[in-house]
């Protein structure tokens, strides 16, 4: 049985404002759990209701206790925030105002996938460490430069880069090649209203074509930062 300290930090991790506070996070299921140690990040907590790495056996009953899941997965791990070194990247990621966790995972474990080894967050996107986000990212978290900050300046990091952002009206990424570019920055909006108009004055307004006879108002920002990403991907 974890200890009751233990226990109250498992419940105080629920909220954000606790998560940045003790930087620490829950992560849950035994390939998330293992992608994040393989990655080499070390849990300082870890549960399991059958042998797994070095964890603490508990019961399902106990673990069900402990989840932040509505079906716990065998294994509960609490990791410390990741130390990330900076990365000298020539494809950055910029999620700005991301609200749905689901969605932020997605495009961060897409960003691994292709290359955007760096992203930003801006003020007002979910917190990456979220659990529903942490469970979309299956171990990227730990692989990826991350971090929040303001518009003017994440901009401060931009020198250099041709900054793209991702708009239902602008120019065809067909038209567009990565070919010869030193360093790219793609801009993902919010869900809801894209992204801001401060981008607009520094960056590029590009787009998914759509087929001629398509009534879709609009692609799910995780589908249309994947197909954007694969494009310019280094």
């Amino acid at each position: 049985m974890p200890s009751l300290s233990a226990q109250k930090l498992i419940r105080k991790l629920r909220q954000r404002k606790f998560r940045w506070q003790e930087q620490q996070f829950v992560a849950e299921g035994p390939k998330i759990v293992q992608d994040l140690i393989q990655s080499g990040l070390q849990p300082d907590y870890l549960w399991s209701t059958a042998p797994f790495f070095e964890a603490e056996i508990i019961s399902e009953a106990e673990l069900k206790a402990l989840s932040h899941l509505s079906t716990p997965n065998q294994v509960l791990a609490i990791f410390p925030f990741p130390n990330s070194k900076p990365k000298a990247s020539q494809r950055i990621l910029i999620l700005d105002g991301i609200n749905d966790p689901g969605n932020l995972g997605t495009l961060l474990r897409t960003a691994d996938w292709f290359g955007f080894t760096k992203v930003y967050c801006t003020t007002g996107t979910a917190d990456v460490f979220n659990a529903k986000t942490v469970q979309s990212t299956m171990g990227s978290l730990a692989r990826l430069e991350i971090g929040y900050a303001d518009i003017d300046d994440i901009r401060k990091d931009l020198d250099g880069f041709q900054l793209y952002i991702a708009e239902m009206q602008g120019q065809s990424i067909n038209s567009l090649s990565a070919d010869g570019a030193s360093g790219i920055a793609l801009v993902m909006g919010s869900e809801s209203h894209g992204p801001s108009a401060k981008w607009k004055e520094f960056g590029q307004e590009i787009t998914i074509d759509r087929a001629s006879n398509s009534n879709i108002d609009s692609l799910n920002v995780g589908v249309a930062g994947g197909i954007l990403m694969q494009h310019f991907a280094s």
